[in-house]
């Protein structure tokens, strides 16, 4: 698998950590930089993700350059899995997800299982961000590659349990 980061201005007028951007391009990550996301394409599931190419245009009044589309310059890239990164402050996640039983922590992360990555509910993981709060990107890479073990191995038990039980009929 491989993990692209699109994001919409250029890497020196990044606000984020340089090191953590390092970080990332070191654990395999490929930075799609001038790119803005516009749209996601699938049919019940995600299956493109539709992008235009962005020009950094005047800067603002901190001076930092604002992102402007180019016409005619979208494009796409196929993908099964889009994880947005928006900003810093918690949202309502049971409401987000609309999954009333989905527990949250006092610090507003989803409450999972350490050991499984597994949330109280049957079935359901989390990682990175939405159970940390917000930290370094290598640790949502790391956590998204335990959390991918952990669902294997749920799935494995998962399947070995129904096949065992379809044999006893």
């Amino acid at each position: 698998a491989s993990v692209k980061c699109l994001y919409r201005r250029d890497q020196k007028n990044m606000p984020g950590s340089q090191r953590e951007v390092f970080n990332a391009i070191e654990e395999g990550i490929e930075f799609n930089w001038l790119t803005l996301p516009i749209n996601y394409v699938g049919n019940k599931t995600i299956e493109k993700v539709k992008i235009v190419k962005m020009q950094l245009g005047s800067p603002d009044e901190t001076g930092r350059r604002n992102p402007e589309q180019i016409q005619n310059s979208e494009y796409e890239i196929q993908c099964d899995l889009i994880v947005e990164a928006l900003g810093f402050d918690p949202e309502n996640v049971p409401l987000m997800f609309n999954e009333p039983d989905l527990q949250i922590t006092s610090k507003g992360t989803i409450k999972i299982d350490y050991k499984t990555m597994m949330t109280e509910i049957d079935g359901v993981f989390a990682a990175g961000d939405i159970v940390r709060g917000a930290s370094l990107v290598v640790w949502s890479i790391k956590d998204g590659r335990d959390t991918a073990k952990n669902i294997h191995n749920y799935l494995e038990k998962s399947t070995q349990h129904l096949l065992s039980n379809s044999a006893r009929k």
